[in-house]
């Protein structure tokens, strides 16, 4: 009997030191969910953080890109001007490298005359009768944008049909 007795109460602290253990785990369980959600939710910030720098890198760096050919373009106007009084090969040389080196970068001209008058690409300075209506009939500034984005909108003259 004595002997049943101790039995009882070893397995009864064998059950109670297994009923912490278990508790014990349970507890690291919780608590390494806890830390790998932790870690995930980390993981994802720095990832969005990475993101969001280098979009803006970036931005930043068209911003000066469209800053500086805004810089050059008055030269590329300034160029223009003097081909048209001097025809120097020379002159077109230097005018031919500038500009492919602005294509290069990314900018283009964008093409006006004959076409039909946007304001988005162009500021009408000018109305004058012609034979169809709202056609640019004049470029007095061009036009120019960097990846489908513009820079610079051109000035034109816009016709306007006669009305009888």
């Amino acid at each position: 009997m004595k002997f049943n007795k101790q039995k009882i109460q070893i397995e009864k602290k064998q059950k109670k030191h297994q009923d912490n253990k278990n508790k014990e785990l349970e507890q690291y369980k919780i608590e390494f969910e806890n830390l790998k959600k932790h870690y995930l939710r980390a993981l994802a910030d720095y990832q969005n953080l990475e993101h969001r720098v280098e979009q803006e890198r970036y931005r930043m760096r068209d911003s000066i890109k469209r800053d500086l050919v805004e810089q050059l373009l008055p030269i590329l106007d300034s160029l223009d001007q003097a081909e048209i009084f001097n025809n120097d090969q020379g002159l077109q040389l230097i005018s031919k490298s500038f500009r492919q080196s602005l294509r290069d970068f990314g900018v283009n001209e964008i093409e006006l005359l004959g076409t039909e008058f946007d304001p988005s690409k162009a500021e009408a300075i000018e109305v004058v009768e012609g034979k169809q209506d709202n056609i640019i009939i004049e470029v007095l500034q061009k036009a120019y944008q960097i990846n489908e984005n513009i820079i610079r909108h051109g000035k034109v003259k816009v016709s306007r049909k006669k009305v009888e």
